[in-house]
């Protein structure tokens, strides 16, 4: 697999890369922008393509690759939820445990019956897997530009490091 991380284009600034494989094992990438040349044209004429962006947000749940946006909008779907932050957190033995963040419409609905709603939801989407193990009501989430920026700050105050003496 090739070195997915960002390349500088020629103004110095990170270029946002995709990347498609072929079945036959071959990759080629794209930048965003560019997505249609000769070599994306002749990769999607074959059999099968599987393609991977940084930009989407994606942790392991239980062998399970699933996009945290994915989550949010399913989540979102809830009558009482006005705003959703997913994102993982290492897990012994899941990969990543699934971590919600709500900002309710209405600050007087009763969370116990909202979190089973919300797992029962995306274990009816998703599979038994996709259910959160930490769900918190929050009265605000933090304000960003990009639900990236909030997940990495709520994620931060979330994973304890654990150093070697």
């Amino acid at each position: 697999m090739p070195n997915l991380f960002n390349h500088s284009d020629h103004s110095g600034q990170q270029a946002q890369l995709s990347w498609l494989q072929s079945s036959n094992g071959e990759w080629f990438y794209f930048r965003d922008k560019n997505f249609i040349n000769e070599d994306t044209l002749l990769a999607r004429e074959q059999d099968y393509i599987w393609l991977v962006s940084q930009a989407t947000s994606a942790d392991k749940v239980s062998g399970y690759r699933v996009a945290n946006q994915t989550i949010e909008e399913f989540i979102e779907q809830l009558a009482d939820v006005n705003q959703v932050v997913v994102f993982g957190v290492p897990h012994e033995k899941k990969g990543n445990a699934i971590h919600v963040y709500v900002e309710l419409n209405n600050p007087a609905t009763e969370l116990s019956t909202l979190s089973n709603t919300i797992n029962a939801k995306l274990a009816s989407c998703l599979g038994d897997f996709a259910q959160a193990d930490t769900i918190k009501f929050v009265d605000q989430l933090p304000i960003t530009h990009n639900k990236n920026v909030s997940r990495k700050i709520l994620k931060s105050q979330n994973i304890t490091m654990n150093y070697a003496a």
